[in-house]
C-alpha cells in the first residue's frame, strides 16, 4: 500500500458529497426540472414513503404529481435554496406526508417525510428572545453559549448538544456543552480540521441544517432519466459519507442533526447533537433550531462586534501617541528609544525591533544584531507580504537553530517612506510550549479495505495532550488586526 496520508486527505477534501447519488431512508426525494417541468430524478422508496412507484413519475411531466395536495411550487420565489415546508402535502388512504420544497440549481427539489405528528408542536420565540440579547463581558457570553445549548436540547431531546467554534486553520474546539449523564463530555477537546473537510464546511454555508436520524439505515439510491448524480446540495436527505458513519460510530451516536453558526459571512461553527439512538426531528423542528441558531449568532456577531470596535478604537489613540512622538524627529529611529516599550506592549511581545536602512534598534529580549539581520534580510528582500505573522518561524528559518532558540513568534509590518525608503516593524515572542488538548489522536490512520487504501476514522476519542514545541503563543485576533492597522497609520503617518 504506497498511497501517502497526504493523499488521501485530499481525495477525502474532494469528496463530492453533494453528488452521492443516494438520500438518507427517511424521505423521498422528487427532481423538477425548472424549465421542462420533467421529473428528472426519483429516489427508489418512493412508494415506500407514499405509496406512489418511482416508474409511475419518473421521465413525466410534474403534471402527474396531482395527488401532492397544496402548492408545492407557487410559493418558491426562484431564490437558490429558498425552502417552504408544506403539512399534509398527502393524506390520503391512511397515508400522511409532509412535504418541504426547494428551489435548487435548475429544479425544484420536493422532499416527501411521513407526517411527523408524534413530534408535538414547537415555538422558538420564548427561547430565540435571550438569545438575541448582547453579551458585553466574558461572563455574559458563556452564558450565551449555555442558553442555546439548553434550548437545543429542549427542542430536539438529543442526548448530547455542543457549540463546536472552529479555530483559523479549521479545527474546532467544544466551547460549550449539554448533555446527560449517560455520556462523556467533549467540553474543551479540539478535533482536527479534516473531521469536518472544506467539501462538509462549504456545504454548512449554503445549506445550514444536517440530520443523520438513524446513523445505521442504508442510503437509498436517486433514480434518473440519465445516469448523472442530481446536485444534492440544497437537500436534507442527502446521503451520508460512509467515512462519517463509521465516526459517528466511534462516538457511539445513533443519530446526529447539526446546525451552521455563521458570523460576518464565514462559518463560525456549529451546534451539533447526538443522541445515543436513531432519534427523528420533525421539519418544523428543524427550522427552529436553525432560527434559534440565528438568534444566538446575532447576538454573537455584536458581542465581537463591539469587542473588537473598543479594542481598536483605543489601539489607534495609542498608536497615534506614539507616531506623533516620531514624527518629532527627522530620522524616525532618533525617536523610537522613547516610544519602544509602548510599541512592544501594543502587540504583547517580549521583543520590539524597528529597522530603517541599515540602522536597527534591538528593545527587549530578542535577537542579537546578527539574528536581527537573517530576519531583516528575509523580511526586506525576500517576503512580498507587507505584513507577516506566525506563531512558528521554523516554517521560514527552519536552518537558523541559534535563532530560533531565542525567538519562535513573529510579527512584522512595513511600509515605503519617501525619506528612508523601507521602514520595518518587528514583534517577537519566545517559544512556548503549547498544549492542546484533543479529542482523541488526531493522527489519521490508513486502512487496506478489498485492495484500496482507505482513510479511517480514530476509534477512541479519550482526551489525548499533544505537546507543540518550536512554536510562541499564538498572535490573537485582535493583535493580528492591530498589525494591520497599525501599517495602515503608519502609511499615512509617513
Amino acid at each position: 500500500m504506497t498511497t501517502s496520508l497526504e493523499a488521501l486527505v485530499q481525495r477525502c477534501e474532494a469528496e463530492q458529497l453533494h453528488l452521492s447519488g443516494a438520500i438518507q431512508s427517511f424521505g423521498a426525494l422528487i427532481r423538477i426540472g425548472t424549465v421542462s417541468g420533467t421529473i428528472t430524478h426519483v429516489s427508489a422508496n418512493l412508494a415506500d414513503i407514499v405509496g406512489v412507484e418511482a416508474d409511475a413519475v419518473l421521465g413525466r411531466s410534474r403534471g402527474c404529481l396531482s395527488w401532492l395536495q397544496g402548492d408545492a411550487f407557487g410559493t418558491l420565489s426562484g431564490q437558490l435554496g429558498k425552502s417552504v415546508v408544506i403539512r399534509n402535502i398527502i393524506d390520503r388512504g391512511g397515508i400522511k406526508v409532509d412535504g418541504l420544497a426547494i428551489q435548487g440549481t435548475g429544479c425544484i427539489l420536493v422532499e416527501l417525510e411521513r407526517s411527523s405528528r408524534g413530534f408535538g408542536t414547537v415555538s422558538a420565540q420564548r427561547l430565540q428572545t435571550p438569545l438575541l440579547r448582547v453579551p458585553y463581558d466574558e461572563d455574559e457570553l458563556a452564558r450565551h453559549h449555555e442558553l442555546l445549548t439548553q434550548a437545543f436540547r429542549e427542542v430536539t431531546g438529543y442526548d448530547r448538544v455542543m457549540i463546536y467554534r472552529f479555530h483559523d486553520d479549521w479545527s474546532g474546539e467544544v466551547i460549550a456543552e449539554a448533555t446527560t449523564e449517560k455520556l462523556g463530555g467533549y467540553l474543551g477537546l479540539r478535533f482536527p480540521a479534516s473531521d469536518i473537510p472544506a467539501i462538509a464546511r462549504d456545504l454548512y454555508m449554503l445549506n445550514p441544517s444536517r440530520i443523520i436520524p438513524d446513523a445505521a439505515s442504508k442510503p437509498v439510491p436517486v433514480l434518473g432519466v440519465d445516469p448523472a448524480p442530481p446536485d444534492l446540495t440544497w437537500s436534507g436527505l442527502r446521503s451520508v459519507s460512509p467515512v462519517h458513519l463509521e465516526y459517528l460510530g466511534h462516538m457511539g451516536a445513533g443519530a446526529s442533526f447539526s446546525v451552521a453558526i455563521r458570523v460576518a459571512g464565514r462559518l463560525w461553527g456549529l451546534v451539533a447533537c447526538h443522541h445515543l439512538t436513531a432519534r427523528m426531528l420533525s421539519p418544523e423542528h428543524r427550522a427552529a433550531c436553525v432560527s434559534l441558531a440565528n438568534a444566538y449568532s446575532l447576538g454573537l456577531t455584536s458581542h465581537l462586534a463591539s469587542r473588537r470596535f473598543q479594542s481598536m478604537d483605543s489601539l489607534g489613540r495609542r498608536i497615534a501617541k506614539i507616531l506623533d512622538v516620531l514624527a518629532e524627529h527627522d530620522d524616525p529611529l532618533d525617536g523610537i528609544a522613547s516610544v519602544a516599550e509602548q510599541l512592544r506592549k501594543i502587540m504583547s511581545a517580549q521583543a520590539f525591533a524597528m529597522a530603517a536602512g541599515d540602522d536597527v534598534v534591538i528593545a527587549g529580549d530578542g535577537p542579537d544584531l546578527d539574528g536581527m539581520g537573517i530576519v531583516d534580510d528575509w523580511f526586506l528582500n525576500e517576503s512580498r507580504a507587507a505584513v507577516v505573522i506566525t506563531d512558528h518561524l521554523g516554517d521560514i528559518f527552519h536552518d537558523q537553530p541559534l535563532l530560533l532558540a531565542v525567538i519562535s513568534g513573529m510579527a512584522a509590518v512595513k511600509a515605503r517612506s519617501p525619506r528612508s525608503g523601507w521602514v520595518r516593524f518587528y514583534w517577537f515572542r519566545p517559544a512556548q510550549p503549547q498544549e492542546v488538548v484533543w479529542a482523541g489522536n488526531p493522527n489519521k490512520h490508513i486502512v487496506e479495505k478489498a485492495g484500496v487504501a482507505m482513510l479511517s476514522p480514530r476509534r477512541s476519542f479519550e482526551k489525548w495532550i499533544e505537546v507543540k514545541a518550536g512554536y510562541s503563543r499564538p498572535w490573537t485576533v485582535e493583535e493580528k488586526i492591530a498589525a494591520g492597522k497599525f501599517r495602515t497609520m503608519l502609511l499615512e503617518w509617513l
